[in-house]
């Protein structure tokens, strides 16, 4: 992405990991960004591709975009060679959750695991304190 690209994009969406992304996808609605997801490849919580940071706009839910998203990462690490790939949501984040099993992710067999304290993102310094769950899915083929 461009400088201006990011600066348009970040206008719209929090692009939050994009000083460290290994990999970030946008989804476009014409002109507009209305989606993104950030992909790891290396030094991943399960040693597979990880995607993360997947954001949608509230208000653009429920239109398939975050599926979309999960999809082109999928895509992406398949061409790659790998044959699975891992999310992590939030265990209070129930719609992500049922979208991923929707989609064919399965628990990753890791406890909850608890992240406190503070994250630097693009805008600075974030305070968390969330419980994430470790999904996994099943890419080869």
């Amino acid at each position: 992405m461009s400088d201006a690209d990011v600066a348009r994009i970040g206008d719209r969406l929090p692009l939050h990991r994009l000083d460290s992304a290994q990999t970030y996808l946008v989804a476009w609605d014409g002109s507009e960004p209305v989606g993104h997801a950030h992909v790891a490849w290396a030094e991943t919580t399960l040693g597979v591709p990880e995607i993360g940071d997947v954001f949608v706009p509230v208000e653009l839910r429920g239109r398939g975009i975050g599926t979309e998203l999960s999809e082109a990462a999928e895509q992406m690490a398949r061409e790659r060679g790998h044959r699975q790939i891992s999310i992590s949501a939030s265990t209070a984040n129930e719609g992500a959750l049922r979208l991923y099993r929707r989609l064919g992710y399965r628990d990753a067999g890791l406890p909850p695991k608890r992240v406190q304290g503070t994250i630097m993102a693009r805008t600075g310094p974030m305070e968390v304190d969330d419980t994430l769950l470790y999904l996994i899915k099943d890419i080869a083929g």
